[in-house]
């Protein structure tokens, strides 16, 4: 099982998708999620998903079940992580985060939970924590068997 702190980019892109979706649900992963990001992300996926479906000219309804999937998926798949656990490691994470300083909540969870951070971008590069980009991650879930029941 790998221990990961998802990004919020990366969660973003796969809630919109239902591949992304079921990889949240793979059984070998161990996700999580700083309480601060968990907010930004309930205020921007329902207007990222609007757009989409504005841009996309789609039903409203579309919309709407897709809000409820992401919400779903996030419930049962990702551990949001109180401040408070984390906030221990907010000097070290704000001093290791140089090239986002916003992204010391990830940081900070990541030190908290002795975990890796799933993340697509170079933000995380430098911090001292092991990073998985999605295609890292997929590799090494097609390697590994799935538990059996």
């Amino acid at each position: 099982m790998i221990r990961l702190v998802v990004d919020t980019s990366v969660l973003a892109g796969e809630l919109l998708r239902s591949a992304g979706r079921i990889r949240l649900g793979d059984e070998r992963l161990e996700l999580f999620m700083p309480e601060r990001m968990a907010g930004e992300l309930s205020v921007g996926m329902p207007r990222r998903i609007s757009a989409f479906v504005r841009r996309r000219e789609l039903p409203q309804e579309v919309g709407a079940e897709l809000v409820a999937a992401c919400q779903q998926a996030i419930e049962a798949n990702i551990v949001v992580l109180d401040e408070a656990v984390y906030a221990a490691f907010e000097d070290e994470a704000r001093a290791r985060s140089l090239r986002d300083p916003d992204d010391w909540p990830v940081v900070a969870t990541a030190l908290a939970l002795s975990a890796s951070i799933w993340t697509n971008d170079n933000d995380f590069l430098g911090t001292g924590v092991a990073t998985w980009t999605t295609t890292t991650l997929q590799a090494w879930l097609d390697r590994q068997p799935p538990h059996d029941g």
